[in-house]
This record gives C-alpha cells, structure tokens and sequence, in this order.
C-alpha cells in the first residue's frame, strides 16, 4: 500500500498530463490504478497486445518501440517519470501499433480498460481526457518524425537526445546505454560512439557507465 500510494504521489507531481485534466479526475483516476512493476527488459506491453490499459511512469525508463520496415523493431522515443502512455488502444480498442518495453526497473500504475469504462459513470470527461494524453503524445510523435528526417547523423543525434532528455526532467541524466541511444538515434553503435566523443569534448554530454548526462546541446547544427 506504501508502494501504491509513494507511486501516486511521484506521478501527481510529475505529470504533465495529469496537471491538464486536473484534481478531481486525477484523483478518482488514481483511486482505480494498480501499481505494477515491470523488470528491465521486460515488455510493459507488445506491439498487438489488445488489453486496452493506460500506463503512468512513476520509476524507471520505458522504450516506446516501432516496426520500422528497414530496421524491424526499434526504440522510437523513451518516457521517463511523470508520463502516460497507452492511450490509443484504449480510445480505438484496436490492438496496439507501438510497444512499451522496461530500458530499466519501472514502476508504473496501471488503469485497466474495464476501470475506465467504469470510471465513466461519474466522469464522463475521462475519455476527453484520454483524448488530451494523445494530442500530447501525438506532438511527440511528430517532433520522432521530424528527428528522423534529419539526415546529418550528429544533427539528428542533438535533435534526438535534446527531446529524450527532457523527459528526464532538469537533471537530463537519461538511464540508457550507449547502444540503446545509437538506436534511437538511428545510428550504428560505432558512427554514435564518435559524435559522443565529439559532443563530450565539446562540453554537451558527459557520459556514465549505463547513462548519459546531457548538459549544452545548443549547437548550430542541431538546426539543420
């Protein structure tokens, strides 16, 4: 219960989305969330799952994956804490055409589709809502698309660690190894190896074991 509620209050706080559709269906939406964890590696769901459910971030870092024909299954964009996810299988009840995969340890809440059916009666404005969370995940999905445009492979690595560290909030530590990053940068793991080593004497990134520390990455180039 202790978990439950540690992971209600971290979302709360940190949540964009939820500060939009404001306390009270914030607070009745939370009353109906199961905690889950989900171990790195593990999915949070797969692409084709139909389950319907809606996911918030408390803990961890999750890869939202795509079926690129050239590459197969890639990581897209990364959430950190405070985001929702999952919308569009439970507004459409459609299987699900990106996956959610645990880059590390995650706790998230979970609210099932039955509960937000339920959660109707009272609040008919949940599916507004749901509709406001995919109007903001639907701009992220464009600024994905603009990024991938970018056919500079440093441009599109500023372009693409810019909107992955702002998930993380003002520290901009992002939990995720080199490989992940070359991934999601469209990138092989050696050609993002050396525009790392340039951003790093450049003074925009500092790089850890298992995670990059991302300080000035206003260069010129990132534009293009």
């Amino acid at each position: 219960m202790l978990q439950l509620l540690k992971a209600q209050e971290e979302l709360t706080q940190n949540s964009p989305w939820l500060a939009a559709i404001g306390p009270e269906l914030t607070n009745s939406l939370m009353s109906c969330a199961q905690l889950s964890r989900v171990k790195q590696g593990a999915n949070v769901y797969a692409l084709g799952d139909d389950d319907g459910c809606i996911y918030g971030l408390s803990e961890g870092a999750v890869g939202i994956q795509v079926d690129d024909a050239d590459t197969g299954v890639a990581i897209g964009h990364v959430f950190g804490q405070g985001a929702w996810f999952g919308e569009a299988s439970a507004i459409t009840g459609k299987p699900r055409l990106i996956g959610a995969h645990a880059l590390v340890e995650c706790t998230l809440l979970r609210v099932s589709k039955s509960n937000l059916t339920r959660l109707e009666a009272t609040h008919p404005q949940i599916w507004r809502a749901l509709g406001v969370l995919a109007v903001m995940n639907t701009a992220v999905g464009i600024q994905i698309a603009r990024d991938l445009m970018v056919l500079d492979g440093k441009a599109r690595c500023l372009s693409t660690l810019s909107r992955i560290a702002v998930t993380f909030g003002q520290a901009r530590i992002i939990p995720l190894t080199q490989k992940q990053l070359a991934e999601a940068c469209r990138l092989s793991r050696s050609s993002f190896a050396k525009i790392l080593a340039e951003l790093e004497s450049e003074g925009a990134v500092e790089r850890k074991y298992g995670k990059l520390i991302v300080k000035d990455l206003s260069q010129p180039d990132a534009q293009q």
